[in-house]
């Protein structure tokens, strides 16, 4: 059965898509797996990565927008009280990319759902994800969350097997930690999850400095780093991989491939180790 991962921060900027993307992408590419990607970051950051990837940038804005093929499908509200919520089919709402890689569009017009006051809307995730058996079709669903406490954090988290921590080091990296854990305790007490946490992954790491590992050692201190766990493999800084003309896909940069290769291996033994 296929797991269902959460790569999430509650601090910008660390990482946190190029991550998804390339762990999914090296599984899916390398390993032979079926990847599903879920963009629940209204910067749709995933979903721009991917479509110029696959040259389908045009696609994205001609047809998936105007047609709402989209993961703002997932939370739309009936027109009638009358009616219940109806989810879309998978048909409706995932696109195929190639033999390994399938995805649900993510979109700025997510903020118009976030203001919703209806509670249920945080379960529609895990719903098309159950009533589709998705699990059964992907070895892994990835979701990029996005930075903020908002409604499709709870949503991912609601349908997330477990949790991986995308983090740069530096003065205010354990505030992104801290609030992730308080927004985890409360949707956890709330919804009875029963989510793990994979660990933390170092990103963009440049040459240790006294400074750098000041800030490490204070941060690896925090007992909230200590139950979240930290990952043995790390990202370095690839200036390509963030600037590059061949996207942010880690695999196609000789410094990064390596990286993302060893930190897959990684990644699968700690899936493992909860079965």
């Amino acid at each position: 059965m296929g797991k269902v991962v959460s790569f999430i921060n509650m601090k910008g900027g660390v990482g946190k898509t190029t991550l998804c993307i390339g762990i999914g992408e090296y599984l899916a590419h390398n390993l032979d797996n079926h990847i599903l990607f879920i963009d629940l970051d209204p910067q749709f950051n995933t979903t721009q990565s991917l479509m110029n990837e696959f040259d389908l940038e045009d696609q994205y804005l001609t047809e998936y927008t105007k047609k709402n093929i989209t993961v703002k499908r997932l939370f739309e509200a009936p027109t009638k009280l009358s009616e219940k919520p109806k989810l879309p089919k998978t048909e409706e709402v995932i696109i195929n990319l190639d033999d390994n890689i399938d995805i649900i569009p993510g979109t700025i017009d997510l903020i118009f759902e976030d203001n919703s006051k209806d509670g249920t809307k945080a379960r529609r995730v895990k719903k098309f994800i159950n009533e589709n058996n998705l699990t059964q079709k992907y070895d892994y669903i990835f979701i990029d969350c996005p930075p903020t406490i908002s409604l499709y954090t709870d949503a991912a988290l609601i349908a997330s097997d477990f949790y991986l921590v995308p983090n740069r080091i530096d003065r205010y990296s354990i505030l992104g930690i801290k609030l992730l854990k308080q927004v985890i305790d409360r949707i956890s007490y709330e919804e009875d999850l029963l989510i793990k946490p994979l660990g933390i992954v170092y990103t963009m790491l440049k040459d240790s400095t006294v400074k750098s590992d000041s800030l490490r050692k204070k941060f690896e201190e925090n007992t909230i780093v200590g139950d979240i766990g930290l990952f043995n493999c790390s990202t370095s800084y690839v200036n390509d991989l963030l600037v590059g003309l061949q996207g942010n896909i880690s695999s196609k940069y000789k410094k990064s491939r390596q990286d993302i290769s060893n930190l897959c291996n990684e990644f699968i033994e700690r899936i493992k180790s909860h079965d």
